[in-house]
């Protein structure tokens, strides 16, 4: 024969293939299925039906979990797609033993399991410090923005909703003017009144709108989904979410995260290392951030004694940077408590105030009408002032160490970026296809920890990840039955108890 001849579709065998017999001794769909076996899903916090309760049968948790990881680590996450793998796809039917789940099903059990995908995400990460992939040693932390499920033309602010009311009476105007001399053609008329009435609702929707975000004060609000907001990414504004990372570099596994609705990244720094201070307790940890998380209050906030920051300064006005007029260029004398300018001038303290809950001190120039160099300074009436967090030591350490260690800062992108890569690139992931909050974060569990487990494959391959969930499996079997040993004897020794009080 001229060619390779596949085998007749209508040939009967004696001895039919096994589905085991289609998957590989090396195929990670064996990982997705010892993993999950060996979770206790009603301790991390998954709904568990008994299965003894009067009408349809459930479908056991842990085949839907396995499905919806098989099918996120394949680029699939639509439950109308994972009901037709389900179907058609081999090695589906061997991970979940040919169930066919319909899509209200799968939906349902991400629904129903937000929080507990979220816990799911942490044991994981848990058991990766186990492995002794993640020592916390150096971590990086970054943000993406993924679309949302909302699109653009559904989203308002102040400026938009005064475009579109100023668009809309344009076009009353017009259609006005079409009407007054249009005389014979009633039908005409009776299309232009009813685009005027249209147009005018819109004004009157527009309106409320506007009214609304002024009483709540809020700047901007998408209708599809409340929780998005409008983000720079890839240099134009779309309707977002920001998704916050924290990468160890060992292996670059993502030791947590948590999807926001920040515009920015400059509150966030404390709330990531805090998250990382959690997986790695007391250890001693050093997180890099790029100059987006630059923010003192954060930064004074997370140093501590086992915590060390590696961040660069945002730059100051670029005028006054070329001007030599920027603050840091302003030398603090700590033993007088002033600062000396670049022309030599003192700043004396002035004040004390307040803002956002910490402490600062104001010093103002008294000299400067007589430097000459003012309107390059200030455009203030009454001079140049500079103020002073009364932690800003810690500032000023944090910036000398991040110089002093630049050859680890700048390792910084080499480690984050490589999850978002992945993520984004590999998978295809970005955007998410839930909206709000907090299904986000479901989602966004779902997305990561699909990420570390092929990581993980990758790492320590197939066999031996399957031989390590296996023998945790059989570790809590030998559990089991000690801990059922013991009760049982209990219980004798009980019936014995009550026999001889009876007696």
């Amino acid at each position: 024969m001229p060619f390779i001849e596949g085998v007749d579709r209508n040939q009967i065998n004696l001895f039919p293939y096994t589905l085991d017999d289609y998957v590989s001794e090396d195929n990670p769909v064996r990982v997705i299925d010892a993993y999950v076996d060996s979770l206790n899903l009603e301790e991390i916090g998954f709904k568990i039906f008994s299965g003894q309760n009067a009408g349809q049968k459930p479908y056991r948790r842990k085949d839907l979990l396995k499905l919806y990881i098989y099918c996120y680590m394949n680029r699939i996450r639509s439950s109308r797609r994972m009901e037709v793998e389900a179907t058609r796809n081999i090695e589906v039917m061997w991970l979940v033993g040919k169930i066919t789940p319909d899509h209200g099903t799968l939906s349902a059990f991400m629904k129903n399991n937000k929080e507990a995908i979220k816990q799911l995400f942490k044991e994981f990460t848990l058991m990766l410090k186990g492995f002794g992939l993640i020592d916390g040693n150096l971590i990086a932390i970054d943000g993406t923005k993924i679309k949302a499920n909302n699109a653009k033309n559904k989203h308002y602010n102040e400026n938009i909703i005064k475009k579109k009311i100023e668009y809309y009476e344009s076009k009353i105007e017009e259609y006005i003017n079409d009407f007054l001399n249009t005389t014979d053609n009633e039908n005409l008329k009776q299309t232009m009144t009813e685009k005027i009435e249209s147009y005018k609702a819109r004004i009157e929707q527009l309106t409320t709108l506007k009214k609304d975000l002024k009483e709540q004060g809020k700047k901007q609000v998408c209708l599809t989904d409340p929780d998005a907001k409008s983000m720079k990414n890839n240099g134009k504004f779309e309707v977002c979410f920001n998704m916050q990372t924290v990468v160890d570099s060992k292996h670059k596994l993502l030791v947590d995260f948590e999807v926001v609705n920040d515009v920015n990244d400059q509150s966030q720094l404390s709330n990531m290392v805090n998250k990382a201070k959690q997986v790695f307790g007391e250890e001693e940890i050093t997180a890099v951030a790029d100059t987006g998380y630059f923010n003192m209050s954060e930064i004074i906030n997370t140093v501590d004694d086992s915590t060390e920051i590696l961040i660069k300064k945002q730059k100051g006005k670029q005028e006054k940077i070329q001007n030599g007029f920027d603050k840091a260029n302003f030398q603090y004398d700590k033993t007088n408590d002033v600062y000396i300018c670049p022309m030599g001038y003192v700043l004396k303290f002035k004040w004390n105030g307040k803002q956002n809950g910490k402490d600062y001190k104001r010093y103002t120039c008294e000299n400067y009408m007589d430097c000459g160099k003012k309107d390059s300074c200030t455009s203030s009436k009454g001079g140049r002032a500079v103020t002073r967090l009364k932690e800003e030591e810690i500032i000023e350490m944090v910036d000398e160490n991040t110089i002093k260690k630049n050859d680890i800062y700048r390792k910084r992108g080499s480690i984050v970026e490589h999850p978002f890569g992945t993520i984004k690139r590999h998978f295809g992931y970005t955007y998410f296809l839930t909206r709000g909050l907090n299904s986000v974060n479901a989602e966004g569990g779902f997305i990561c920890l699909v990420y570390n487990l092929k990581r993980l494959i990758n790492i320590m391959g197939v066999k031996e990840l399957v031989r390590r969930f296996r023998e945790i499996i059989a570790s809590r079997l030998y559990i089991f039955f000690i801990l059922l040993k013991i009760t049982k004897k209990a219980l004798s020794f009980m019936d014995f108890n009550i026999y001889k009080s009876i007696c």
